[in-house]
């Protein structure tokens, strides 16, 4: 696989700075792009673009996107250091009690500093 022809995501938004600082902090990928209204976030398997919007809200107002026909999901080694990590960052995780566990793993949804619905997911042992 190419490096043009990865698996990834785009996430438009009003304040590209501080949801580029959000996603580097929490999912670990480096930046590999910061040019005017994009900044690209990438691994050798997966990229993250983050794009500037002229006109956007710079920040979450007070309704969070729950209805959203797309909700990523990226891998944490702890939900409970994500948890106190998204808080700092402006995002938020749902309470330790609403986690759930599925296939291998346990879940938890989140929301970014935009009030977008993701999610992170810790492997169990």
């Amino acid at each position: 696989m190419s490096r043009h022809s990865r698996p990834g995501a785009v996430i438009f938004t009003g304040n590209k700075e501080r949801l580029s600082a959000f996603y580097a902090a929490m999912t670990g990928l480096p930046m590999r792009v910061n040019e005017g209204s994009v900044t690209v976030l990438a691994s050798d398997h997966f990229e993250l673009v983050i794009h500037a919007l002229s006109g956007e809200p710079p920040g979450r107002d007070s309704t969070a996107r729950q209805d959203s026909y797309v909700k990523p999901f990226f891998p944490v080694a702890s939900l409970a250091d994500a948890r106190e990590k998204a808080a700092q960052l402006g995002g938020e995780l749902r309470p330790a009690v609403e986690e759930w566990e599925a296939r291998g793993f346990r879940a938890c949804e989140a929301l970014d500093p935009d009030g977008n619905l993701i999610q992170f997911r810790q492997d169990m042992p």
